[in-house]
C-alpha cells in the first residue's frame, strides 16, 4: 500500500483499531487499566484515536515528524500531570501489535518505523522547558509583564500597556511579533507544562485578540499597493490568531485584506478568489489533518484559468515542523510568522 491508502484504511477502521488497542492496552498495563475510571478511560480513547490519526496523517505526506514530534508533545503533556513513559511506550507496542495483524510485512515495517522514531524521540525528549520570550528580544521585560497580566486576567492592564507602547513610538509589527506572538507561544507552552489552564488560555487569547482589535486605527490607516490579499483557516480550523496577525501586519505593509478568520469551507475561499479577484490567499493550519483539504484546494486553485496569476502562502505549525511539506501540497511560499509572510508577499507579487 501507499501512505494515502495505509491512512484511509486506519481512518475508515478507527474505531475497530481504538476497540482492539484498548483491549490490548488492559492487557499490557493491567493495573492501570483498571484503576481508570469512566472519565479517565474515555480520555485513554479520545487519545489513541488522536494518536491514529496523526500516524495515519503522517504516513499518507511521508512526513514521519508530524507524528514524532505529536506524540513527544503528548509525552510532556502526561508527564506533567503524572503519566510515566512506561505508560506511553506500552501504548505504542499495543498499536503496533494490532496493526501487525492489519497490514501486510512491508507496510507494517513502514508504520513500525514512525511508530519506533516516537518511542526514540520520547526517551530522549527535546527540552520543553525553556520559555518562548526570548533573551534576544527587545521587549523581553514588556512580554513578561504582559503575559503576567493577561494569565491573572487583568484585562485593562495588559491593554493599556500595549497601547503605552505605541504611544512611546513602539512600532506596530514589533509589537505582535515580540509581544502576541512570543507570549501567545509561550501561553501554549505553559498549558502543556500543567502551570496554567484550559480557561486561562482561553482568556488569553481573547484579551490579545482585544489588544490586537486596539491597534487597528494605526494598521488600517496606512497606504495602499493596490494588491488584495485572502487569509483564513480551512475547513474546522479553530486556531486562527496566527494568521489574523498575518492579515493585519499585511494590512499594515499596504496590501488590501480579507480576512475570514477560522472555520472555512474551501469551496467559499474559492468562490471569493474569483469574485474578488484576489491576488494572494495565505492559509494557517495548526493540525495535519487539514493537509489533504488544502491541498486539494491548492489543485482546484491551480485547475482554473480565472486564478492562473493567484499566489499562494501557507504557514502554521505543521508546515513549521516539517520543513518542505509546503512543496509537497503545492503552495508557492512557506512563512514561518507573519513578519516573513510580508517579506514573502512582497517578493511573489
Amino acid at each position: 500500500m501507499t501512505g494515502t491508502k495505509i491512512k484511509k484504511y486506519i481512518l475508515d477502521n478507527r474505531d475497530d483499531l481504538i476497540n482492539k488497542i484498548m483491549d490490548e492496552q488492559e492487557f499490557l498495563l493491567p493495573q492501570e487499566m483498571n484503576r481508570y475510571n469512566s472519565n479517565m478511560m474515555e480520555k485513554v480513547r479520545s487519545d489513541t484515536s488522536s494518536n491514529l490519526n496523526y500516524l495515519a496523517q503522517a504516513l499518507a505526506v511521508g512526513e514521519k515528524n508530524i507524528f514524532v514530534n505529536y506524540y513527544s508533545w503528548l509525552y510532556t503533556v502526561l508527564k506533567e500531570r503524572g503519566i510515566g513513559i512506561e505508560v506511553l511506550k506500552k501504548h505504542l507496542k499495543a498499536i503496533k501489535n494490532v496493526l501487525y495483524s492489519e497490514f501486510t510485512q512491508k507496510d507494517f515495517n513502514l508504520i513500525k518505523n514512525y511508530l519506533n522514531s516516537a518511542e526514540k524521540e520520547i526517551q530522549n525528549p527535546e527540552n520543553h522547558y525553556q520559555s518562548f520570550i526570548n533573551e534576544n528580544n527587545y521587549l523581553q521585560e514588556k512580554a513578561k509583564i504582559y503575559l503576567n497580566f493577561i494569565i491573572n486576567m487583568e484585562r485593562e492592564r495588559a491593554v493599556k500597556l500595549i497601547l503605552d507602547l505605541v504611544d512611546q513610538g513602539t512600532a506596530v509589527d514589533d509589537i505582535y511579533l515580540n509581544i502576541f506572538q512570543q507570549v501567545q507561544y509561550e501561553i501554549g507552552r505553559l498549558w502543556q507544562l500543567n502551570q496554567i489552564s484550559i480557561a486561562q488560555e482561553h482568556y488569553a487569547t481573547s484579551v490579545t485578540q482585544l489588544a490586537m482589535a486596539q491597534l487597528y486605527p494605526k494598521i488600517f490607516s496606512s497606504y495602499k499597493k493596490g494588491k488584495k490579499v485572502l487569509t483564513g483557516c480551512i475547513g474546522d480550523e479553530l486556531h486562527e490568531l496566527g494568521v489574523r496577525m498575518v492579515a493585519d501586519l499585511l494590512e499594515l505593509a499596504g496590501w488590501d485584506t480579507i480576512h475570514l478568520g477560522s472555520n472555512t469551507p474551501p469551496a467559499e475561499i474559492l468562490k471569493l478568489l474569483v469574485e474578488k479577484e484576489i491576488d494572494l490567499l495565505a492559509i494557517s493550519l495548526t493540525l495535519p489533518d487539514k493537509l489533504e483539504l488544502a491541498q486539494d484546494l491548492i489543485t482546484k486553485i491551480n485547475e482554473n484559468t480565472k486564478l492562473s496569476g493567484l499566489k499562494i502562502i501557507v504557514g502554521g505549525r505543521v508546515f513549521l515542523e516539517n520543513n518542505n511539506l509546503w512543496q509537497k501540497i503545492g503552495a508557492d511560499a512557506f512563512a514561518a510568522d507573519a513578519k516573513e509572510a510580508v517579506k514573502v508577499a512582497d517578493s511573489l507579487l
